[in-house]
């Protein structure tokens, strides 16, 4: 009867379905095998997402699909080539070829090589007649080498040949998984050459060398006193009993096909998470499925972000390829910076989460104070809840808006005490943009002036502008040698808009405006001036310039039927200086600076007496938290 000995096997057959093919060719198996898999040899499923809180767990359901061939097989065929075993080897090399292509089509890089034993006494005991490679055609040729003849006793030299190839009698690959195929019809003796079946057994475990073993036809043959076993139990190979000569060729094929594999998870996580597998390991027959329960667990005090573990199944303790990847998303709670005009009336804190959550995530929240005080918003703090798959909420700080210009001012909102996901951004800044103006505009308009009498004058503060009016009787005005005898005397102040708490724009402007009707003027008795109609404006416009809206000023002054001791004077809208036998007359005069203009459209200048009939002025000022400020700008 034929037996498949597998060192760890808790069932009765485990081999893949070319195996089972040839078993059942031998009419050897008493039921119907198993279907083996139609998956692809691989770890599925090979990649994995989960969305876990800070301190969740997910037990993932794996399986790994092992070769039907253990990965990168390098197959050494070991031939009994004494007398007996004539049927036998003639069998391996008719069928030599099938044997190459049904393993290289599984594993494709598989290589393969020959070597022959006979007798202790025979001239060459033990010979390597192809090394390993992979080209069929010299595998064939190593198969065809060998040639039946020798043998003096029953017992054989098969442990000696055993031990030359574990100790480098062929060169196997760093990588590679290392199989002998013996198969013989006799026992070796013992000791083979000197060495001893512990020995053998010894250095095949430490080159990592699996054996599987073929007893060609009946009785204890290959196998007397449990010899070939002890070595394939030893080695987690494969022991084939009751072979028939010619069906050699397929058993060969079988046991290759029967090697178990060992399953072994190699884990490597990112901070915060950490993965356990049950079981650590699994053996399984080569083509067979070994299924893994995993759990990944994230750290309670994991922040917010996305994480990774990669799991490389190895076979044999070599990684294969066979590798899972997980990514494990944390959500992450987050809230921005936000930027709001102080007329704006409240501000909106977004609140976010990463990704959705298909669970229940609360985050308290509370605002602190910074540049900003208690004047300027009003406190709010409580709890947000986010129902699964929710991704934002908001929170809304009412804000207050004044009259004060000022700089701008910023609090906090803060995040704290998550449940179901972690903390990313969890401080978010409000600034409260200033919409006052840094400056405001000024104005004032007068009539006349007298020496310091003063008729007709709005808004005579000048700043802020405001709007107002101002009117004069027709009155006679003295000082020293001059007098002045005059009427329709009227001024203005005009702000564009009446209300500066908007914020500013283009056209925004402060004008003043003063007049005079028809004036006489004398100065001891030296000196008549007649004016029919006099008239000044001055205006400070907001205008775009560099860098965004900045003042612009301008006057003007009309001056109309002039006539000096009687004699008419013609007068443009320019400047004119009259010299005079009591001073001088100054007509149309503007005077600007950085910060305004002055319009005075008649200015009377002696010795001991000034006179000034129309100014206007307009202007900006700066404030105290914006000096060099204007109106034009917030």
């Amino acid at each position: 009867m034929l037996h498949l000995h597998r060192r760890k096997a808790t069932h009765r057959w485990g081999v893949n379905a070319l195996a089972v093919a040839a078993l059942a060719a031998w009419g050897l198996l008493s039921q119907p095998a198993p279907p083996a898999h139609a998956a692809e040899p691989g770890v599925e499923p090979a990649a994995v997402t989960r969305t876990l809180p800070p301190g969740g767990t997910a037990t993932i359901a794996k399986v790994v699909h092992t070769p039907t061939v253990p990965p990168k097989p390098d197959i050494v065929l070991l031939a009994d080539t004494t007398g007996s075993m004539g049927s036998a080897i003639a069998n391996v090399k008719v069928n030599a070829a099938d044997i190459v292509t049904a393993v290289s089509g599984a594993q494709s890089g598989a290589q393969f090589a020959a070597a022959n034993y006979r007798d202790a006494g025979d001239a060459v005991p033990f010979a390597v007649d192809q090394g390993l490679t992979a080209d069929p055609a010299l595998v064939q040729a190593g198969v065809n080498a060998w040639t039946a003849g020798g043998g003096g006793d029953f017992a054989e030299d098969g442990l000696n040949a055993l031990y030359q190839l574990a100790t480098g009698a062929v060169t196997f690959r760093p990588d590679g998984t290392r199989i002998v195929v013996i198969f013989g019809d006799a026992p070796s003796h013992e000791p083979s050459n000197g060495h001893t079946r512990a020995e053998v057994i010894a250095a095949l475990q430490a080159a990592d060398v699996r054996v599987v073993a073929v007893n060609v036809g009946a009785g204890g043959g290959l196998n007397q006193g449990g010899q070939i076993k002890a070595v394939t139990d030893a080695t987690d190979g494969v022991f084939l009993d009751n072979v028939p000569a010619g069906e050699v060729s397929d058993a060969i094929l079988a046991g290759i096909q029967a090697i178990e594999v060992t399953v072994t998870p190699s884990a490597d996580c990112d901070d915060p998470l950490s993965l356990s597998l049950s079981p650590a390991s699994r053996t399984v027959t080569s083509g067979d499925d070994a299924a893994f329960s995993e759990t990944v667990e994230v750290d309670g005090g994991a922040a917010g972000g996305t994480y990774h573990c990669e799991v490389d199944f190895l076979i044999d303790g070599t990684s294969r390829g066979y590798v899972q990847t997980l990514t494990v998303h944390v959500p992450g709670l987050s809230v921005y910076d936000v930027q709001v005009n102080e007329g704006a009336g409240s501000v909106d804190f977004t609140v976010t989460l990463s990704v959705p959550a298909p669970f229940p995530v609360s985050v308290s929240y509370a605002t602190t104070t910074g540049s900003a005080g208690a004047a300027d918003y009003t406190a709010k703090s409580g709890v947000l809840t986010f129902a699964p798959n929710e991704t934002l909420k908001t929170v809304t700080v009412p804000i207050a808006d004044d009259a004060v210009d000022e700089l701008n001012e910023t609090f906090k909102l803060g995040l704290s005490s998550p449940s179901g996901a972690g903390l990313t951004d969890p401080s978010g800044e409000a600034t409260i943009v200033d919409n006052d103006r840094d400056g405001a505009f000024t104005c004032s308009a007068t009539a006349l002036n007298l020496a310091g009498q003063l008729a007709a004058q709005a808004n005579p503060a000048n700043s802020p502008c405001v709007d107002a009016t101002a009117a004069g009787p027709d009155n006679t005005f003295n000082a020293g040698l001059v007098t002045v005898k005059t009427t329709g005397l009227s001024a203005s102040t005009d702000l564009t808009p009446d209300s500066q708490s908007a914020t500013p724009a283009a056209g925004d402007k402060a004008v003043a405006t003063s007049a005079a009707g028809s004036t006489k003027i004398t100065v001891a008795g030296l000196v008549t001036i007649e004016v029919g109609y006099i008239n000044a404006t001055a205006s400070a416009t907001c205008a775009t310039g560099p860098g965004g809206l900045v003042p612009q000023f301008a006057g003007s002054s009309t001056i109309t039927n002039l006539k000096i001791n009687g004699a008419t004077v013609t007068v443009g809208s320019g400047p004119v200086t009259i010299p005079l036998v009591v001073g001088s007359l100054k007509l149309n005069s503007t005077t600007t600076t950085a910060t305004g203009v002055t319009q005075q459209a008649l200015v009377l200048d002696t010795l001991l007496t000034d006179l000034v009939i129309g100014e206007a002025k307009a202007g900006v000022t700066g404030t105290p938290t914006h000096p060099a400020g204007t109106p034009c700008r917030a």
